[in-house]
């Protein structure tokens, strides 16, 4: 999973005795039809699907514990199950491949992006649903 531009300045600030930004209570996640890029804003489908340009949260404590990560590094991952409903009224399906982590419902920073291991055909009254450990933010 790419780390946001963002992201990489305040771990490199960091680094140079910066503050680090405050811990978060919250994620949200962004629906993307491709890769969202850097500053996450790339390929963008949330509205689309969710009718609202508001991401889904969900709450720092659902994610688990730091534990090794196949292949090396280290991961968190999502313990229970994460669903984006589709409510948008979009009577063709839009394809989603990508997925953005946020901290904020709207606005807000970009820090990560993962690709989905396969890509989903969303219309209105999908569910699009991430089991538990689907969504892993890995370090390498």
């Amino acid at each position: 999973m790419p780390f946001s531009q963002y992201f990489a300045t305040a771990v490199l600030n960091w680094f140079k005795d910066t503050a680090f930004p405050t811990d978060l209570a919250t994620i949200f996640i962004s629906i993307h039809s491709g890769d969202p890029g850097v500053a996450g804003t790339s390929n963008d489908i949330t509205n689309s699907v969710r009718g609202t340009a508001n991401r889904v949260s969900v709450a720092a404590s659902a994610l688990g514990t730091v534990g090794a990560a196949g292949g090396g590094g280290f991961q968190i991952s999502n313990t229970g199950t994460v669903q984006i409903t589709a409510s948008a009224s979009n009577g063709s399906p839009v394809t989603a491949t990508h997925f953005g982590i946020w901290d904020a419902i709207t606005g807000g920073n970009f820090l990560a992006s993962g690709s989905l291991n396969t890509s989903v055909s969303i219309v209105s009254g999908d569910t699009v649903q991430f089991n538990a450990g689907a969504m892993a933010i890995k370090v390498v």
